[in-house]
Order: structure tokens, then C-alpha cells, then sequence
């Protein structure tokens, strides 16, 4: 009797989506995104090459649940920053210094997360939701920080705040920083450096009624 097809074995596995998230995440840390397919994730859980289609219908729906893995440790890294300070900019600056630490950490998941086929030309509606709960937690200690503000006066703020966080977090991981950087600094410190004045700015009482 003829053997079965590589691709109709069965693959007696009760979790092979876990295994398969886990290889690809493993693969983006390690790797990048970039060369990452289903023919050969599969062959690194060592399953036959369509059975990862059962899970995930093409490589986007893959490097997708790649990238909402990781936002769903960001937004746990935030909650936890979140949660440790007992004023709005002591959470404001928690909640800065844990994206840029997530964000030197898994430098390869960043670039799926925030700069790929996933958000160009325009971000996959997954993922605005994530952004959008990342922007919801920076304006709410805003609010607290200054409840007599206007809204467009706090948007302005807020846009200033995120695009110093990410921009810097950019930066870093591109490398495109380190010759600005005084020599024998401490990257660390440079980085909470940077964000404390960023936050400052963002909370600073507005010296009159006009001003943002």
C-alpha cells in the first residue's frame, strides 16, 4: 500500500499552534521577520509543510500573531508600569522607560510590530487597537497629571511625548543614536535621561490660558 502524502500525515500534536507561535517568535527574535516562511517553520517543529495551515492561512496571518504576541507583552510591561508610581508622571515616565526597555529587548519584534508589511501603507486593524490602548494609557495620566488642560492642548503634549518614546526607541535600536551619546555614558541612564525631560515637558503647568 502507497504511503500517505508528506502533507495529509497526520500530526498527532494537542497543541501545534502554541509550538508553531513559539518557533516563529523564536525565529523574529533571533532573525528577523524577513526570511521567516510557513514552509520553513514547519520544518523547523519538524511537521509536514501544510500542516501549519491549519492555524494560519498564509505567512501574514502568521507574522500577525507574531506581532500581537508582542503587543501583548507590551501592554503587560505597561500595566505593571503603570501600576508602580503614585503620581501621573511617576507613571507617565514608568510607562515611557518600559516601552524603550521592551523595545531594546526584542529589537526584530519591534520592527514587525511597528515597521513592516504589517503597518505599511496603513497598519492592520489588529494592531491599532493595541496602538490605541498604548495611546489611552499615556492620555489618561495626562488627564490626571493636568485635568484643567484643554483636549487639543493634551493631544499636543501627548504627540510630543510619543514621538520623543519612539523616536528614541528607534533610534536606539538602529543604532543611529550611539555617536550623539557622550563618550563612556551609560546607556541607561541616557535613555530614563532622556524620558524624565521628555515627561517634565509633557506635564509642565501652562504658564497661562493660551499656552499648550
Amino acid at each position: 500500500m502507497a504511503a500517505e502524502p508528506a502533507e495529509r500525515r497526520p500530526y498527532h500534536r494537542e497543541d501545534l499552534r502554541r509550538e508553531l507561535l513559539e518557533a516563529a517568535l523564536a525565529h523574529v527574535r533571533d532573525h528577523g521577520h524577513h526570511g521567516l516562511s510557513v514552509r520553513t517553520l514547519a520544518q523547523a517543529v519538524g511537521v509536514s509543510p501544510g500542516a501549519p495551515y491549519h492555524h494560519f492561512k498564509d505567512r501574514r496571518e502568521l507574522l500577525l500573531a507574531i506581532a500581537l504576541h508582542g503587543y501583548g507583552e507590551l501592554g503587560a510591561a505597561a500595566a505593571r508600569a503603570a501600576a508602580s508610581g503614585s503620581t501621573a508622571k511617576e507613571r507617565l515616565l514608568a510607562l515611557c522607560i518600559s516601552f524603550v526597555d521592551y523595545a531594546q529587548a526584542n529589537p526584530r519584534l519591534m520592527e514587525l510590530m511597528y515597521e513592516s508589511e504589517l503597518t505599511s501603507p496603513t497598519p492592520d486593524p489588529a494592531l491599532l487597537e493595541h496602538q490605541h490602548a498604548g495611546r489611552a494609557a499615556l492620555q489618561a495620566q495626562l488627564e490626571w497629571a493636568l485635568p484643567s488642560l484643554s483636549e487639543d492642548a493634551r493631544t499636543l503634549r501627548l504627540l510630543s511625548l510619543w514621538s520623543t518614546v519612539y523616536g528614541f526607541a528607534s533610534l536606539r535600536n538602529k543604532h543611529l543614536i550611539d555617536p550623539f551619546e557622550p563618550a563612556g555614558s551609560n546607556p541607561d541612564q541616557i535613555a530614563r535621561g532622556t524620558l524624565r525631560l521628555a515627561v517634565e515637558a509633557a506635564v509642565r503647568q501652562p504658564t497661562d490660558a493660551l499656552a499648550p
